[in-house]
């Protein structure tokens, strides 16, 4: 399933059998101590590895938003929010050829809106840190327009720049919420 020949449309699916059947599946680790997340958002390494000249995001695009619907809270997937690329940009809006239905596309943060977002660390670990939402809807050049993008760019108080791929607290949050 994490191969980077997949289409969008078939890993919706794919993990949605997965995870409705057992959620524990997005926790479990390989011999590397990765979670099928971290595998997924290593995207372009694994597309290079298989000498593919177009990167194909789609398994970090499905499987996120899986983890969020079918997972419950105690199932720890080592999903975060990312680190932005240096190609990539807030669009303010989802592509017009997005796929997804409008009622489901609306933020519960605005631009400067305060939130807590969590963030991996060295050694696998995943911690909460403060920051400003300075984006919606960013985009990475190879993700297919039928997919609208990541909910929120995120500059964090101690620097640095992230994404969160969808709009759920168990990657951000409003900050005078803390941590779980």
């Amino acid at each position: 399933v994490l191969n980077p020949y997949s289409s969008l449309e078939e890993l919706h699916k794919v993990f949605q059998l997965l995870l409705t059947a057992n959620p524990r599946l997005a926790a479990e680790r390989d011999g590397f101590k990765l979670a099928p997340f971290n595998w997924a958002a290593d995207y372009d390494n694994v597309c290079s590895q298989h000498g593919l000249k177009t990167l194909n995001a789609a398994t970090l695009l499905a499987i996120l938003p899986a983890i969020a619907a079918y997972c419950p809270p105690e199932v720890d997937a080592g999903e975060t929010c990312l680190k932005v690329s240096p190609t990539g940009v807030s669009v303010g809006a989802p592509p017009a050829k997005c796929q997804v239905p409008a009622e489901q596309l609306s933020l519960r943060f605005l631009e400067g809106d305060r939130v807590i977002c969590r963030v991996p660390v060295p050694g696998n670990a995943c911690e909460w840190e403060e920051g400003v939402v300075i984006g919606t809807w960013y985009r990475e050049r190879c993700w297919p327009a039928s997919h609208p993008g990541a909910a929120y760019e995120i500059l964090l108080d101690l620097g640095g720049r992230f994404f969160a791929l969808t709009d759920h607290d168990r990657i951000v949050r409003r900050e005078a919420s803390g941590p779980p």
